[in-house]
This record gives structure tokens, C-alpha cells and sequence, in this order.
């Protein structure tokens, strides 16, 4: 197929008055992996105690030369998606071109925009809510040289978390992983932009609403200070790392009171417990599930053992903080996040925790199995399940 021809595809299959099906997708961004990279990740609410940043989906799409920042409406449209181009148009998006450095890298806020039904990309069956908020950012080199391609061994060598923060909750609970959040990366002229998007956080506008950009795979809890008595999050001026933080000036207006108690109920609801402490432990099991007589079921550990594929194991030491770190690659995904140890195992137990983590691809499932020994070592385990 030729690129003109793809691009006639593109453009009938992504209008405004036609929303793909996935296995149209599919083919269009297998067609797309002959040309330039982007690299798309998202993230799916899990408890807060085995929230992990779950890297699933790697795809491409052409790219084109450009001798300045492109704007966000040009990242939706390398994305292919015309109706948020339209929305980082119009009169409720807000455009700041806000640059912070860090060491090597200047990071630029260049645009977001909040609101219903902004994405063609939103459907039923992705079971992708349809009123988000979507932010984006440019990451340079300081020096001038290029940021790694997404198709470069180097690329993803140095991450990048970058998620909305609000005032008044957690950071630790309340972030992009939490938040049904996800991105794409792409990288032109040696630029990297990345448009986020995650559950809408302009409900509480009436707020202080942040965007933090850190050096790591999730959010760190060191980087930022939570002010309980104000709610205000700043960096940590004693933090070793990228803590970046920018405030995004959404119109207080557009704020929801009854809407926001509302999504917060529904979180507190997806963990079971709004009043857990930070780090509290909470035996729950992850949302990875099976169809039986057309009925969806839990699974448990056992079942996964015995069922599933194993395809990696890897010894893990906690850190002072007591999280377990993990990572995961095969040719068609890439997962990495941590859990805290206390938040699978009691105080002296032995043996595998009844809590894991998980995700999937389009064609398989991931679950993380965590054993401890009567030596304290601690073993996770991936396995893989076909869908």
C-alpha cells in the first residue's frame, strides 16, 4: 500500500462521523510500523497498593520535518486524531509554551484541554471514559542534541512520568495511573512530545491543579511535598532527581463540586477503602479476570500458577521505603512499577501473596506473582495468558 494511499485510509476511517473498530486500528497502526515511531502507553486503575504503570502498546506513525515546537493540535494530529486537533483549537483549550529545565533537558507545557467526547479514539468497548483531560509536553536536550527515536535502543533509557496533580489529594493515591490515565511518545526533529490523558481533573478547577514531570517510571512520593492542613503540593528542594511542577491555569469556573465527590466515591469504591492510610495494606485482588458461561469471574493466585504461562522470574530486594521495583519486556510490550512489600505480605509470612498486579495487551494478559521465602527474599514472577 502506498503512503497516499494510506493516508486516504487514514482519512476516511478516522473522520468525525465514523468511529473504527479495533481490529481497523489494528491494521492501519501495523501499516503505520513501516514508517517513524511513536510509542503508545496506558496505564489501568488498580488498587493503590499495586498501582503499577502498566506499558502495553508500541505502534508508529510518519512524522514530518518541523524547525519549532509543533502545537498540541499537530501532536493530536500525528496521533491521527482529528477531533482532538479540533479541540486543542477551540476557545476551552488553554496554551501555555511554559519551559522548566532540569540538567540536561528543558521541559516545555505547551497546551491542555479538558472536556466530554473530545477524542474519536473513545468507545464502549475500549472502555475508555470519554470525559478527559489531555496535556502536552515537549522534552528537549539542553545541548541541542536529538532525544532518542521510540524505535532507538535508548529510548525509554531515561523516563519520564508526567501526570496531573490536585490540590487537596494524596499525590500518592491520586496521579495518572490512578486516574485511568495513559500517553504516546513521539519524537520529531529530536523533540519528544508526549500528550497525556487521564480522567478529567478540571471537576476541580476550583483548586490548585498541577503538572508534575519527573525522571521516573512512576510517581515518586520523595519528589513532591503533600501539605495536609493545605492541600498544596510543592517539590522537594532536597530531592535528588527531576521534580518538575507546573500549574495548570484551568478556569475555576468549569469546576463541579457534586461531579468531583462523585469520581472521588467511585475511586474510594475501585480500592474498597477511601480511608486507608498511605501504604496502609489492603489484601485485594487484581482485576484480572476470566470468562466463564458468559459470566466474568475473579481469578486467584493458585489458578494463574497453574493455568497461565510463566515467562519470567527475577529476585527483588525492597528498598528503604520498602517498595519492590519490577519490569517486564517482550517484542510487543513493556511493563515496570513497584508495590509496596507490606502491602503483600503480613508481618513473617511465607510463601505467595494473595495480592497481585496485572494488565494486557491486545492479545495477551500479564499477571505479576509475588513470593517471599523463609528468608525474607522476595521473587516476582510474569505470567501470560493468551486472549
Amino acid at each position: 500500500m502506498e503512503d497516499k494511499e494510506l493516508d486516504i485510509l487514514l482519512k476516511s476511517a478516522l473522520s468525525t462521523n465514523y468511529v473504527p473498530d479495533q481490529e481497523l486500528n489494528k491494521k492501519i497502526l501495523n501499516k503505520a510500523k513501516e514508517r517513524e515511531n511513536m510509542n503508545i502507553k496506558r496505564f489501568r486503575r488498580l488498587p493503590v497498593v499495586v498501582a503499577a504503570c502498566l506499558l502495553l502498546i508500541c505502534s508508529s506513525v510518519t512524522v514530518f520535518a518541523t524547525w519549532k515546537y509543533l502545537a498540541p493540535k499537530d501532536v493530536a494530529i500525528e496521533y491521527g486524531n482529528q477531533q482532538l486537533a479540533k479541540a486543542f483549537e477551540s476557545g476551552d483549550a488553554i496554551t501555555m509554551n511554559e519551559t522548566q529545565s532540569y540538567g540536561e533537558y528543558n521541559v516545555t507545557v505547551l497546551g491542555v484541554v479538558s472536556g466530554s467526547n473530545l477524542s474519536e479514539f473513545c468507545s464502549n468497548e475500549d472502555k475508555v471514559r470519554s470525559d478527559r483531560t489531555y496535556a502536552v509536553v515537549a522534552i528537549s536536550k539542553t545541548d541541542g542534541t536529538p532525544m532518542p527515536k521510540t524505535s532507538d535502543d535508548e529510548y525509554g533509557k531515561e523516563p519520564f512520568f508526567i501526570s496531573p496533580l490536585i490540590q487537596g489529594l494524596d499525590p500518592n493515591k491520586y496521579n495518572i495511573v490512578t486516574m485511568n490515565g495513559g500517553y504516546y511518545d513521539i519524537v520529531k526533529d529530536g523533540i519528544l512530545y508526549r500528550l497525556s490523558d487521564c480522567d478529567n481533573v478540571e471537576l476541580f478547577a476550583d483548586r490548585e491543579i498541577y503538572l508534575c514531570v519527573g525522571n521516573s517510571t512512576f510517581y515518586d512520593r520523595n519528589a513532591y511535598v503533600f501539605n495536609e492542613e493545605t492541600g498544596k503540593i510543592t517539590p522537594n528542594g532536597n530531592f535528588k532527581g527531576m521534580n518538575l511542577l507546573f500549574t495548570l491555569p484551568l478556569n475555576a469556573k468549569k469546576a463541579d463540586k457534586e461531579a468531583a465527590q462523585k469520581y472521588l466515591d467511585d475511586i474510594a469504591l475501585s480500592w474498597g477503602d477511601s480511608a486507608q492510610a498511605e501504604g496502609a495494606v489492603e489484601k485485594v485482588k487484581d482485576e484480572t479476570v476470566a470468562e466463564e458461561n458468559g459470566k466474568l469471574v475473579e481469578l486467584d493466585v493458585n489458578e494463574i500458577i497453574n493455568k497461565w504461562t510463566l515467562v519470567s522470574e527475577q529476585k527483588v530486594k525492597p528498598d528503604k521505603d520498602g517498595r519492590i521495583y519490577y519490569s517486564y519486556k517482550n517484542q510487543n510490550s513493556s511493563m515496570d512499577g513497584y508495590v509496596w512489600e507490606d502491602g503483600l505480605f503480613e508481618e513473617g509470612e511465607v510463601g505467595y501473596s494473595k495480592a497481585y498486579s496485572g494488565g494486557e495487551g491486545d492479545n495477551t494478559k500479564y499477571s505479576f506473582i509475588y513470593y517471599r521465602d523463609e528468608n525474607g527474599e522476595i521473587t516476582v514472577y510474569v505470567y501470560e495468558l493468551d486472549k
